[in-house]
This record gives C-alpha cells, structure tokens and sequence, in this order.
C-alpha cells in the first residue's frame, strides 16, 4: 500500500485555476484516504490522512496564495463527504471551516459557506452545538463590521440555516427582521439584495398558518417598505421592491390585503432612473403575476385597463426600444404569460412580432453563430415559456420564428427551447427536425442534409 499521498494528484490540484478540477481531485485525494482505510483501518491515525491534514493546515494558512487556499477548500468539502470520518475528524474539519468563514477573501468565503452548509445539512454534532454562537457572530458582523466579505458571509450563513429550518432560530426572528430591514437600505446594492434573500429565508420560519396580516413580524416588515419607499431615495426605492418579492414569495396570504399598493408601487417605479431600481421593478412584475393571476389580470373601477395590461404592454414596449433592457423584458413577459395563460392570449401577436423582429435585428448584425448573447437567450428562453404557457395556440405565431431561431447558431439555449416546443406544439415537429438536421450537416460537411448523401465511409474515404 502507498503510505504517501500522490504527488501528481497533488500538483494538478494547487495550480488548477478551475473549481471543477480541483473539485476532482480533492475528490482522488480522499478516495485515497478511504482506501486505504477499508484495508486497515486506523481512523485519525492513519498515515494518509495525517498527511493530507498537515498538507490542509499549509494550505488554509492565511499567507498562502489564493489558489493553495481554494485548493484546501476543496480538501475540505471532499472529506465532508466521506462517511468513515471519527468525531474527532468531524470537529477538526467543522473549526477549519468556521476559521475560513471569518477571513477576508469572497473567493475562499464562498467555498466556506458552501461547506457549512454540507455541514448543517448532515447534522453533524460539531456544527449543531454551535449554532447558536454562529448566529450571534454573524449577527455582530452585521451590526458593526465594515469588512463587506464579512457581511455577505454572515448574510448568507444566516441563510443556510434560516433554510434548514433550526428550531433554536425561532427566537431570533425579531433580531433578524430589525437588523436585515437595516441593510435594505445599505448603500451598496449587493448587501441589499443578499439581505433580501436572507429576509426571505427567515419568514420560512414562521409557520404558514401564522403568515397573515395578525402576524407582528410581517407587519413590522410591512411598515419597513412604506419607510423605504417614502424616503425616495435610490437606495430606499430599491430596498421597498426587494421586500415586496420577499413578501409575495415567502409571506404566504399576507400580501393579499397589500396587493394594489404594490402594483401601483411597481408600476410608479418602472421607468425610474435609476437602472437598479428600474430591473427590480421590472423583476417584480411576474411576481405580481403569479401571486395572484385573478387580480394581477382583474380591470379595476376607474380604470381602462388592468395590471397586466399595463405591464404587458410597457415590457413589449420595452423589449423593442430599449437594448438594455430587452433580454429582462421578454423573461418577464414569458413569465406573465405562464402565470396567467388565458389572459395572455391577446398579448401573443405583439409578443411574438417584438420577438421576430429581436431576432432579424441580431441576424442583419452579422454576429457570428457561436457568440450567443443575453437577449437570443432571453429571446429563445421566452418562446419556450409561452411554448408551456399556450401549448398549440402558439403553432401560427411561430411559422415565421421557426427559421430566425436557426440563425442564432446551434447552442445549449436553442436545443432546450427546440425540445420544449416539440413536446408542447407536437404540429411543429417535422420542421424542427428537418432544420435541426440542416443545421448538423452544414456543420459537419458544409451542406444541408439530404438523405441520398454519401455516407460517411465514403466522405472519409475522400478525405
């Protein structure tokens, strides 16, 4: 047996610049480990993992290079899942993952909160007895730490354990409303969106039925979006849309009482200035949908037209003047039209006009097949949405599409919608494949497919 970790194995694991390799060969690294143990078994003794957690220790030392640190990281996440771990192992690998929680680097931070929570996750003793420290440590980061990898880190951590739903974090749930309602309005847009995501999280620890207008923490949430909102401000707007999604998600019933202020509140800021608030404003449109499709869809008194109108027609809008915005215009309006798929019916033509008309614009561009973009994407993406939403209602709307799909090039993101158009508008199968195939033989040999072409024996034969 060899009592000494491989050197090759080691070497690709501390140059490789890519997570998935290095994920890889962690992997090799442990399994060496495992091995070894089912021959003999020596627990924490075993030569080859006291080696490997020596060469771990180097690794994780904060003067190390950034790549030595990933590659500890990946050590670390390895052994998380071997199953023979004694406690002692178990304890060891539980301090080194909240020791790099607390570090400086979002890179190595990311790899920490991924590994715990693996962590919580498996239950592990030595992470569960001390949750509650965590908590309170992430908790002071919030408070009055100015180290932003320290902030997100504590943002998400929260999050991982708001979603394993620890009953020992029920009482902190007034803590966690106060402090995140803080960061909603955080000078820096990427603390207010994780805070939102973390706000999210903690309502799953209210019970659904406690999610209705009696509930304290909902409406302390409630007056918060009312402050932001009132304080007009970038920062204030943008943090009063955040919660609105969080709420719609994650507030069970709660929201129904508050629907039409936040309609009107999205509708207000969608052409904002501002480009954050006007994406999360724009973001926050198929959730409306989706909460509720009998209202969003309902024309109200005094008004011409209902909520979805207005929305659908400013997206299609949108998707047709604005480079920007096109690629969010049209998920959204695909979205819509998941969401509330009779309504949507007299929005097809429009929908589907603005989308040929995205996709011949692309194509006079000359941009070269294989560079897709955000808005073909979003453009593919959305007519396998409205494929879902309408089934053989779209058939006729797609006849002139169908073709424009193909100059695009041959992606991931076209054979997805091709594949869901087949199954959804089964009438256009034929010519899908009959186009799939060109597509494959002007590839392969410069030509479209024809069934009486040479085989290719015959091709390689000539070559």
């Amino acid at each position: 047996m060899n009592e000494h970790l491989r050197p090759d194995i080691l070497g690709r694991l501390r140059t490789s610049r890519d997570a998935e390799e290095r994920a890889r060969t962690a992997q090799q690294l442990c399994s060496q480990v495992t091995d070894s143990e089912a021959i003999e078994r020596h627990g924490e003794q075993n030569p080859l993992y006291v080696e490997l957690n020596t060469r771990l220790v180097k690794l994780l030392n904060p003067s190390s290079d950034i790549l030595d640190r990933l590659s500890g990281m990946a050590i670390l996440l390895a052994l998380v899942e071997v199953d023979s771990l004694e406690d002692k192992q178990k304890f060891r690998i539980t301090q080194q993952t909240k020791t790099q929680l607390a570090g400086s680097e979002m890179a190595i931070s990311n790899e920490a909160v991924a590994i715990y929570k693996k962590l919580i996750e498996k239950r592990w003793a030595s992470v569960m007895s001390s949750v509650e420290t965590e908590v309170n440590r992430c908790l002071e980061w919030l408070g009055s730490e100015r180290n932003e990898v320290r902030r997100m880190t504590a943002l998400r951590v929260i999050e991982v354990l708001c979603n394993n739903n620890l009953v020992s974090l029920h009482s902190y749930l007034t803590k966690f409303f106060a402090t995140l309602s803080n960061l909603l309005r955080d000078q820096r847009s990427e603390i207010r969106v994780a805070a939102a995501h973390t706000l999210g999280a903690c309502m799953g620890l209210i019970p659904m039925s406690e999610r209705n207008v009696r509930n304290p923490g909902l409406n302390f949430l409630y007056e918060e979006l009312q402050r932001n909102f009132q304080m007009a401000s970038v920062e204030g707007y943008h943090g009063a849309l955040l919660v609105s999604q969080e709420l719609l998600q994650n507030g069970g019933m709660y929201m129904q009482s508050h629907f039409g202020q936040v309609c009107d509140m999205a509708l207000k800021l969608k052409e904002y200035r501002d480009p954050i608030v006007h994406k999360a404003a724009i973001a926050l449109l198929p959730v409306l949908a989706r909460y509720s499709p009998q209202e969003f869809t309902r024309v109200n008194t005094g008004s011409s037209e209902s909520m979805m109108g207005r929305a659908c027609n400013y997206l299609i809008t949108l998707s047709r003047t604005s480079d920007r915005d096109r690629a969010a215009a049209f998920l959204a309006l695909g979205n819509i039209a998941q969401y509330c798929s009779t309504e949507y019916r007299s929005f097809l033509e429009p929908t589907t006009r603005a989308i040929r008309d995205a996709l011949i614009q692309r194509a006079k561009m000359r941009i070269p097949p294989a560079e897709a973009d955000e808005t073909v994407t979003a453009v593919l993406q959305t007519i396998a949405t409205l494929a879902t939403a309408m089934g053989p209602a779209l058939t006729r709307y797609l006849r002139d599409i169908l073709d424009l799909m193909f100059t695009a090039g041959l992606s991931q993101a076209l054979c997805d919608s091709l594949l869901v158009l087949e199954r959804e508008v089964s009438q256009l199968q034929p010519a899908i494949q009959g186009r799939l195939l060109d597509m494959v033989s002007i590839i392969l040999v410069g030509v479209p497919f024809r069934p009486s072409q040479q085989s290719l024996d015959d091709l390689e034969q000539r070559m």
